[in-house]
Order: C-alpha cells, then structure tokens, then sequence
C-alpha cells in the first residue's frame, strides 16, 4: 500500500533518540500529560496522548526537536486512525510552523510522497462514499491542511479535475464559498488556487 510504504519512510528518515525532555509552558506541560510521549515506545503511542500535544506544539508546548522526533506517529495516526487524531488541517498546518522547507531535501520528499498519498487515498474514499450515495470531505481536509503547510496545490487541483473524480469536485463547488472547512481560513493562497477550479477557471 502506497501510504503506508510512505510512512515507513518517515520513520526510517526520521529516526532518532527520544527527547530529553518537551519544553512549554508549565501549566500546558503538566494538563496535557507530555511526559506520556517520552516514556512510551513511539509506535505505541495513541492518538489520545499525542491530541494536546498537536494541537499545542509551537503554540504553547515544544520545539521543533520533540516534533520531529514524534511526526511519524503524528502522521500514522492521522492517516490510519483519524477517529483519535486532529484534523488534517490542523497536522499538517503544524509542519509549517516547524519550518519543514527549511530541512534537508530527502525529509522534505518524503513528506510530498506522505501527504501526496494520503489525499489520493482519501479523494478513493470520497468518491467510493458518492457512488453510494452520500459523500464525505476527507480529500478537502487533507487539501486544505497541505494549504496551510506552503504546498503548491496545482498537482491536487489538476486531479479534481479528471473526469472521475467529478463527483468530489461537484461536492466542492456546491460547498463553496460558505460551507468548506473553516481551516481554509488559516490557508488564503491555498483558497485562491482552490477558487480557480471552484469558480470555473482552470487550475
């Protein structure tokens, strides 16, 4: 499976000694349970320890040393079991605040190959849910959150454009302006190049 060969890939590349300590405020330290990221495996751990964490990193907890260090987990838990993860947007909003496109060129491909999986993979589920009748915003949620990392979405529009993936992009149109995701408003390029295929204008 595609995405899962690319978090694999993650892992190895971002491979390294678990953290000293997850520096923050003390009050933030201390409620969303921090030490629980440290003194478990990282395969092991669940996407209810790692919810504050993600929701708070560079905010009021962490440093980019603790987030690298934990972004493989971040990912499979998002990609693999979003039920007990944050919304893409808000993941994948975090690498941009970690300043990915400052790191070395490999991490930064293997994170493309990551998130260019987990939309087609989640775009495949969308489009399953249409032919049955309802349709969900799984492929919008990943879209919006490689918005607010500072990916180029020409790629992904390009997709939403082929012939079967109509049905997604219909949904889109009929949603839009007012009823996307309320991310789109931490991601204004991101909207502008999305509005170019919602609006009717080409990608």
């Amino acid at each position: 499976m595609r995405l899962r060969a690319a978090v694999e890939a993650i892992y190895g590349i971002f491979a390294a000694p678990v953290p000293e300590q997850i520096v923050g405020c003390p009050c933030c330290i201390t409620t969303r349970q921090i030490d629980i990221l440290l003194t478990k495996p990282l395969r092991t751990i669940t996407g209810t320890s790692l919810w504050r964490y993600v929701s708070g990193v560079f905010l009021t907890v962490g440093a980019e040393r603790d987030f690298r260090y934990l972004l493989p987990r971040i990912l499979e838990v998002s990609a693999f079991d979003p039920a007990d993860a944050n919304d893409p947007a808000i993941v994948l909003g975090k690498l941009k605040l970690a300043g990915w496109r400052s790191w070395p060129l490999p991490e930064q491909q293997v994170i493309e190959e990551f998130v260019d999986a987990w939309f087609e993979r989640e775009l495949t589920r969308d489009l399953a849910g249409a032919e049955a009748g309802w349709i969900e915003t799984n492929a919008e949620s990943v879209l919006c959150g490689a918005a607010r990392a500072g990916f180029p979405l020409r790629p992904w529009l390009i997709r939403l454009c082929k012939a079967d993936a109509a049905p997604v992009l219909e949904d889109l149109k009929s949603r839009y302006p007012g009823e996307l995701s309320a991310f789109w408003e931490f991601a204004p390029q991101g909207l502008q190049e999305l509005a170019t295929i919602l609006d009717g204008g080409s990608s």
